[in-house]
């Protein structure tokens, strides 16, 4: 395999590749950093259902925030053949991860770096997990809002407030959660529908709920319904006085195309 290019800007990171490599770790022997978090071991059990929720497989780049002894990413590299990347700001906790990556055989798909998460370019992940206090979440919040369509979030115990997740399980009396970063939609966007007629779609969104309204050309508004935003998947349905017509598609930036009752339809953000 060949590594993917490290990055650091923004959040910034970290991120490795393919063959993920192992970079000098702080001496244990510094001074220790006081800890936003507290160490706690996450139980196994846990750990994986979080990887079965993640839907971790081997195409996937896994980032863990307060990444402790490396338990999450060095399960996700030996049971689903992911690379990953922890990230620590105990120096202690990165030394004994990177030596049970080394002991498991997955040093070259798990690396763990001593770093502040707030530093962290997160911007590779497909799937980021973790295991931090509530404020810590909703600080960290606006950068996971930034990341590609469709990135999956994972947390064991504590939620993001208004965040609604997408699943919620429990597993040994532990709570976890996990969100699907959805496109961004709001605002005004010109459909063209060969099959039925073009009009503008008015769309509100807060994270991954929406509504919306359609104006027509001759500028009145038609009712819409069952908008639904899943990563980058978004549906609705128009309802109009000779019937109901359905729109499901794929948002990729400022455009959206995909098929529906009317056949294919298209639309540019104005």
């Amino acid at each position: 395999m060949q590594p993917f290019p490290l990055r650091f800007p923004l959040v910034r990171n970290i991120l490795a590749a393919a063959a993920l490599t192992l970079l000098p770790t702080v001496s244990a022997a510094q001074e220790r950093p006081s800890l936003d978090v507290p160490y706690i071991k996450t139980p196994e059990a846990v750990v994986d259902r979080m990887l079965e929720m993640g839907r971790v497989g081997p195409d996937d780049i896994l980032i863990d925030l307060g990444s402790g002894d490396g338990r999450i990413p060095i399960a996700a590299a030996l049971k689903h053949g992911t690379r990953g990347l922890g990230v620590d700001i105990d120096p202690e906790r990165t030394e004994e991860a990177t030596a049970a990556a080394q002991s498991a055989g997955v040093a070259d798909k798990a690396v763990f770096r001593t770093q502040n998460l707030f530093d962290t370019d997160l911007s590779k992940a497909t799937v980021v997990s973790m295991y931090l206090f509530p404020e810590i979440n909703l600080r960290l919040r606006p950068y996971l809002l930034e990341l590609d369509p469709g990135t999956r979030i994972v947390a064991h115990a504590f939620h993001m407030d208004e965040w609604t997740p997408e699943r919620h399980d429990i597993v040994e009396g532990r709570d976890i959660f996990m969100w699907t970063i959805p496109a961004k939609v709001e605002g005004l966007w010109r459909i063209t529908a060969p099959g039925y007629r073009d009009f503008v779609l008015r769309v509100w969104q807060q994270f991954d709920r929406v509504q919306g309204t359609a104006i027509s050309v001759d500028e009145h508004s038609i009712p819409v319904a069952d908008m639904s935003i899943s990563g980058p998947d978004i549906r609705f349905t128009v309802k109009t006085m000779d019937g109901e017509h359905t729109f499901a598609g794929t948002v990729d930036g400022r455009s959206m195309s995909g098929n529906g009752s009317a056949g294919e339809w298209s639309a540019q953000r104005m």
